[in-house]
C-alpha cells in the first residue's frame, strides 16, 4: 500500500510540473540573463523575430528582432551593460493558450546617473510568449512605470 501511496504522490509531482512552470522558468531564465549579461543580450536571446517591445514611455516600440540589433546597437539608445544598469523581474502569475502564454510581475531597474549615483526605477511588466518547436519565445513585451516615492 505505502509504494502505491508513494508512486501516486511521484506522478502528481511530475503532473505539477507542467507547461506553465516551464514558462515561469523560462521568465526566470530570462530576467537571470538580463542581470548576468544584460539587458539587450537577454532580449536578443529570448525574442521571436517578429517580436514586439512596448517600453515605459522613453523610447518608441521596437518592431521586430532586427530592428531590437540596430537598437541596442546605438549607444544613444539605453545601455544594457549590466555593469551599470541592472534591469531583473520576478513573475508573478503566468497562462498558457494552445502555443501562446503570458507572463506578468514586478521589474526592478537598478542605474546610475551622470554623476554615479545609484538609483532605482520600479514597475509591473507583461510578456506575452510563443512556443516555437518546443521552446517559449517573446513576442511583446510591456512594462509599466510605479510612482516615484
Amino acid at each position: 500500500m505505502r509504494i502505491a501511496v508513494a508512486a501516486v504522490a511521484l506522478a502528481a509531482g511530475a503532473a505539477l510540473a507542467g507547461p506553465k512552470e516551464d514558462l515561469i522558468a523560462t521568465d526566470k531564465a530570462f530576467s537571470a540573463q538580463s542581470a548576468a549579461q544584460g539587458s539587450n543580450a537577454a532580449f536578443l536571446a529570448y525574442m521571436a523575430d517578429d517580436a514586439r517591445v512596448f517600453g515605459t514611455g522613453n523610447q518608441p516600440p521596437i518592431y521586430g528582432k532586427a530592428e531590437a540589433v540596430k537598437r541596442f546597437a546605438d549607444p544613444k539608445a539605453g545601455n544594457g551593460d549590466p555593469k551599470l544598469n541592472v534591469l531583473s523581474w520576478t513573475p508573478d502569475h503566468a497562462e498558457i493558450d494552445g502555443a501562446l502564454g503570458y507572463t506578468d510581475g514586478h521589474w526592478l531597474f537598478v542605474g546610475h546617473d551622470r554623476i554615479g549615483k545609484e538609483f532605482r526605477l520600479t514597475g509591473h511588466y507583461l510578456t506575452v510568449w510563443r512556443n516555437q518547436a518546443g521552446h517559449w519565445k517573446m513576442i511583446a513585451d510591456m512594462g509599466t512605470n510605479d510612482p516615484r516615492k
